[in-house]
């Protein structure tokens, strides 16, 4: 096997010689050059740090924040016509909901696929003009195959936003910036959350000729267009092709990852890290982690219409949503905070974030139905879940090294975080509407198994760092010195972390 050649026994290359590189890796000579200056001084590794969080975070916040909003517009819509325009009844509407995440489900794989032959951000930005398109043309559905039709493929546009944030992510940053960062784009899903309830309840007093939730996907449709067209101007592919850094700070940027021995990206293709992304248990164990967490996160699509049925009329329903957001937003943002802070922490604050949706779930399905307060505190103390999701995609980023290894991987993640969603509003039947019972108790089932696969998953990350951490016994300072050295050059040369023996995974 190719990572094989590449072990802990291999021949320690001269520190200053590039010649018997063997970079895979799309930065090429700038990723020889970083090597060979070894490591970057602190204080300009800030400074360049520096640019890349004011030149590209803002994309990702924005985009990630628009992409909430556009998902989730259907909730809104709900509330404002969109089921008796389009004449849905019984189940329809919950396929409606399904089936964005087929089409997610269908492009997932080719998505990641095409992210790893060509420019990351360029292709980022066409799929978010489509998306844009693709919502303005829903506003013009009047039947469930119709609007069926739209949702299907707005998710085939929508597939590898996510996909494609995380390899930003591991290119730019390193690991130990990882969590802040990670946190701070996906935390938009609350301001998206909290912007998306605002524009709804504003476009919701709209007296005109179209139905209220036409206009909504008109407005959001046209704003996503904008927004991608500038993103295609403005994002870079990576730090070979960035016009606001200098060639040394090029470089700069190259050595600050060079810790992550995940080089930033290669287009070079390996089948046996197709066989080997398969048949790891941690990347099965994320991908069941993402499966569980989007089962409970596909019944918020029924958001406004439980809050609905606990009496509030559609305009004051849609604004008991803002606590929703405002608590998702703070959520994610402390919980970044607190894994970049707290050593070894990522997967127990995740773990600690499904016990608040835990409760949440009890309350609204144990409450007395005239406890309507009681049972509405219990939806915004849901807001906490999208935690787990927030620290499977910097897991994704951060312990998954091998180009081709880590797109199977987010692909597997992605498929998963697809049947999910489809899954979750399929146990919301209409005939138990407005209390939805069921879906609510397999809400709860999945937060409870969300938050024991965290532990699993890290009782299995702690155990292979402590076989690793054996075989260095007995070895000299000056050995692992060099075997450190050789595992940052195996990170640009395509090497997965199976066989990189200083490669450690992030808790």
């Amino acid at each position: 096997m190719a990572g094989e050649k590449h072990n802990a026994d291999a021949d320690i290359r001269p520190a200053n010689d590039s010649s018997n590189l063997d970079i895979k890796d799309e930065a090429g000579d700038l990723a020889a050059r970083a090597l060979i200056a070894g490591a970057v001084d602190p204080d300009t590794s800030r400074l360049v740090r520096r640019k890349i969080d004011m030149r590209i975070l803002p994309f990702l916040c924005i985009t990630y924040a628009l992409q909430f909003i556009d998902k989730t517009s259907l909730g809104y819509s709900s509330i404002y016509g969109i089921i008796p325009d389009n004449k849905l009844v019984g189940q329809d509407y919950s396929w409606v909901s399904s089936i964005f995440y087929f089409g997610y489900l269908v492009a997932e794989y080719p998505g990641v696929a095409i992210l790893q032959r060509f420019p990351v951000a360029k292709f980022l930005g066409a799929n978010i003009i489509l998306w844009g398109v693709v919502l303005m043309a829903t506003a013009a559905c009047s039947s469930f195959g119709g609007l069926a039709t739209a949702r299907f493929i707005l998710g085939v546009t929508e597939a590898t936003i996510s996909p494609g944030f995380v390899a930003v992510t591991g290119i730019w940053w390193t690991r130990s910036e990882q969590a802040s960062r990670s946190a701070l784009w996906i935390s938009f899903l609350g301001v998206g959350s909290f912007v998306g309830v605002l524009i709804a309840y504003g476009l919701g007093h709209i007296v005109g000729s179209l139905s209220t939730w036409r206009y909504i996907y008109l407005v959001l449709g046209s704003a996503t267009i904008v927004w991608g067209v500038v993103f295609t101007l403005f994002v870079p592919d990576s730090p070979t092709r960035v016009k606001w850094l200098s060639e040394e700070e090029k470089v700069i940027a190259i050595q600050r990852v060079v810790e992550n021995k995940t080089g930033t990206k290669s287009r070079h293709f390996a089948m046996d890290q197709v066989f080997e992304a398969a048949t790891d248990p941690k990347i099965i164990i994320l991908g069941l982690i993402s499966f569980v967490n989007a089962l409970a996160s596909g019944g918020l699509s029924f958001g406004s219409l439980i809050i609905t049925g606990f009496g509030f009329e559609p305009l004051q329903a849609t604004l008991m949503n803002l606590p929703l957001s405002t608590v998702q937003l703070v959520a994610q943002l402390l919980c970044g905070w607190l894994s970049a802070k707290i050593p070894l922490s990522r997967l127990h604050v995740a773990s600690v974030a499904m016990v608040p949706p835990i409760i949440g779930t009890c309350l609204i399905n144990q409450l007395a139905t005239t406890n309507k307060w009681g049972r509405l505190v219990g939806v915004w103390l849901l807001g906490t879940y999208p935690v787990g999701f927030m620290v499977i995609l910097g897991l994704l980023s951060a312990n998954i090294a091998g180009s081709t290894k880590r797109s199977v991987a987010s692909g597997w993640v992605f498929v998963c975080y697809c049947v999910g969603q489809i899954a979750g509003p399929q146990f919301f039947k209409s005939t138990e509407a407005p209390s939805y019972h069921g879906g609510i108790a397999a809400m709860l089932s999945g937060f409870v198994l969300n938050l024991v696969l965290n532990q699993i998953l890290r009782f299995l990350y702690v155990r292979e760092n402590k076989k690793r951490d054996r075989s260095l016994e007995g070895k000299s300072s000056e050995e692992i010195a060099e075997m450190n050295r050789e595992s940052d050059i195996q990170g640009f040369e395509d090497v997965t972390d199976k066989y990189n023996i200083m490669f450690r995974y992030v808790l």
